[in-house]
């Protein structure tokens, strides 16, 4: 199997960035190939006498890269998956889950490399124990390379820079959609924002829009335009997926699609056996089944070059899931001149279309930049702002100009969450507290404050009572995080900025 020129590059910056010391992300398309250079890459360093892992979330990405990795090499890999039945202990390269990896750790050479496929899924390292930072941190000395479409976290923002909080610090090769679809080795996409919009002005918020919220919302009435609507759009379309947020509407929806167009159509979610879920796909893959509609199961890791049309039912704040999403219509294939992405719950006009790094650091308030104007004619108008996302700049009421250091606003809050961290220097976790906020003009806001709950001051008290929680004091900070998730929230706060962030003066409930 020969490199195409871009893996190459990619595979050239990754060997770079690892012998400078660096521990690299990779941005690649989805549909690109990363297999491919992950194959490379890893026999790179086992040739020269290093051990390698591979880690990823799910066996089938598992089972899709090791394959990759015995076609290129000529030589099957150690896999370490529960799911598929191995846990070898012999390799020089090694492909496995997470999952199974953590629970072997004991069983298993200490690596050199570690690659992980999908690494936006890692969490930041911020104290918040999971099974990558277990893996991690353990092998401190091991080497570590990022590979994903969407290098970045709807929680904690891009997963590269400097700081402790970082498991990775740069980015050393980025390969986009336009990139790939100029270059002929993506099929393009053709966005559509319908007429027939949810409306979720009313739908909660908790991180993303709450997806049993989103199912009430969408009534017979609606899903039936929505049915009517895929008749016409979308007639010359073999193979459809829909994205629906829940199993009762994805089964509702089933039924309503069937009933008025008369296409054979099935679903597919997380509840049903695995000899369903393969006779659903089957069905799907083999065009015996023209429309699936499914939850969850259709976006990481499912490759399926043929799908031509992907309709969107579920609303969502993530732009990496957005981009995943439309991922799944990119590859090419002989029967589709491109792939129709048909959206219904105003994802095209709430993030963009699938090149989105620069729209994401409005969606977390990092940064503010201007927006690119759409190319469609249809998605040339100003985009919704919503909380969770924002393009405008907080104006200071006192000066009426853009907001400076030392500048005081009362701002709306939308969302609030806590994570218990250990900041640098210190020996004890605090309380992380960040709230989701809007200025009067639109614009976001993300505030944070700091709660030591193990040296408490009255302020301290004060921030749990304020929330109706009876809460002992002194505690370890881990223990009071989920007591605070069902808890009152402020309506309003008083923040003030310094530097790129605003820190909270006072809650107002």
């Amino acid at each position: 199997m020969q490199l195409r020129p871009y893996q190459q590059e990619a595979l050239d910056a990754a060997i770079t960035a690892l012998e400078a010391g660096s521990n690299p992300v990779l941005q690649l398309a989805t549909g690109t190939g990363k297999s491919l250079i992950i194959a490379a890459l890893a026999e790179h360093y086992r040739a020269s006498g290093k051990r390698v892992w591979m880690i990823t979330h799910v066996q089938q990405l598992v089972k899709q890269n090791a394959a990759t990795y015995e076609r290129y090499v000529g030589v099957q890999p150690a896999i370490v998956c529960a799911s598929l039945g191995r846990r070898d202990t012999w390799g020089g390269v090694t492909y496995g889950t997470i999952q199974s990896v953590t629970g072997m750790l004991d069983k298993l050479s200490d690596p050199n490399l570690i690659i992980i496929d999908e690494a936006h899924r890692v969490p930041h390292n911020e104290g918040e124990p999971s099974q990558y930072e277990e893996v991690l941190s353990r092998y401190p000395e091991a080497r570590r390379v990022a590979m994903t479409a969407t290098p970045w976290r709807m929680d904690n923002g891009v997963i590269h820079g400097t700081g402790q909080q970082f498991w990775f610090d740069t980015l050393a090769y980025r390969y986009t959609v336009p990139s790939a679809v100029a270059d002929g080795w993506l099929c393009p996409l053709v966005g559509v924002e319908t007429a027939i919009q949810l409306d979720v002005r009313k739908i909660p918020v908790s991180g993303d829009f709450v997806q049993s919220d989103v199912e009430a919302a969408q009534t017979e009435a609606w899903l039936k335009s929505v049915a009517r609507s895929l008749l016409k759009l979308a007639d010359k379309r073999q193979h459809i997926g829909v994205y629906c947020p829940t199993v009762k509407a994805a089964t509702k929806t089933a039924a309503l699609i069937r009933q008025i167009t008369g296409w054979p159509v099935t679903v597919l979610h997380s509840g049903m056996s695995p000899n369903e879920r393969q006779v659903a796909l089957g069905d799907f893959m083999s065009g015996a089944v023209r429309v699936l509609c499914s939850v969850d199961m259709i976006t990481t890791g499912f490759d399926f070059p043929a799908m031509d049309c992907i309709v969107c039912l579920r609303p969502t704040l993530s732009s990496s899931l957005w981009v995943q999403i439309q991922g799944r219509g990119t590859r090419l294939h002989p029967d589709k001149k491109n792939c129709l992405v048909l959206d219904y719950a105003g994802n095209l006009i709430r993030l963009g279309g699938v090149d989105m790094y620069e729209n994401f650091y409005r969606e977390v308030g990092l940064e503010q930049v201007d927006a690119a104007e759409p190319r469609a004619p249809h998605m040339r108008k100003e985009r919704k702002i919503y909380p969770g996302l924002g393009k405008l700049t907080p104006v200071d009421p006192m000066t009426g100009q853009a907001a400076r250091e030392g500048s005081s606003l009362d701002v709306e809050v939308h969302n609030v969450s806590t994570v218990a961290i250990t900041p640098r220097g210190k020996s004890t976790a605090v309380l992380l507290v960040q709230y989701a906020c809007t200025t009067s003009e639109g614009a976001r806001i993300d505030a944070s404050k700091f709660i030591d709950t193990e040296r408490p001051t009255q302020k301290t008290l004060e921030f749990f009572l304020d929330r109706g929680l009876a809460v002992n004091l002194p505690s370890p900070a881990k223990s009071l995080t989920w007591q605070i998730k069902g808890a009152r929230k402020p309506v309003t706060l008083t923040v003030k900025k310094q530097g790129r962030y605003w820190n909270v003066v006072e809650e107002h409930f």
